[in-house]
């Protein structure tokens, strides 16, 4: 896996300077501005409005997490019927069925939180696996 970095951040991902924050240690927003370049001027920056007593609504952890690409063996072997209603439900996950090809194709990483619906979506339907996906890495995630 990569080495925590400042570029690894999207360029518009907000990141945080507030070091007396009690989650400063585990948060990634934080853990990416202590490695800005010194000759950055200006950032999108998490404000302390974000933080209420322990928790803040832009946490976001530090530890790496399991990313999923790609969905092109999932269906392969489910009748047509059948592969017709879970790619239905799919379609909605991802948001339109242009994306939800553009998920399976491997363009777009899965989130966590999206492999979580995904795989409850497939169980409603008696999908046993837990492992749908075509492909998964370790990586930093930022939301």
């Amino acid at each position: 896996m990569q080495d925590l970095t400042y570029s690894l951040a999207p360029h518009d991902w907000a990141i945080c300077f507030q070091h007396d924050c009690p989650l400063s240690n585990n948060c990634l927003r934080y853990a990416i501005a202590q490695l800005a370049p010194p000759d950055l001027t200006h950032h999108a920056t998490v404000l302390p409005a974000a933080r209420q007593d322990d928790r803040c609504r832009l946490f976001a952890t530090k530890e790496p997490v399991r990313i999923a690409r790609g969905m092109k063996r999932l269906l392969a072997s489910r009748s047509t019927g059948l592969a017709s209603d879970i790619r239905r439900g799919l379609f909605d996950i991802f948001g339109s069925r242009s994306q939800y090809y553009r998920y399976r194709d491997g363009e777009y990483d899965i989130s966590p939180e999206q492999q979580a619906r995904v795989i409850s979506h497939l169980q409603s339907f008696g999908y046993q696996s837990d492992e749908p996906f075509d492909n998964y890495n370790e990586q930093y995630y930022f939301p």
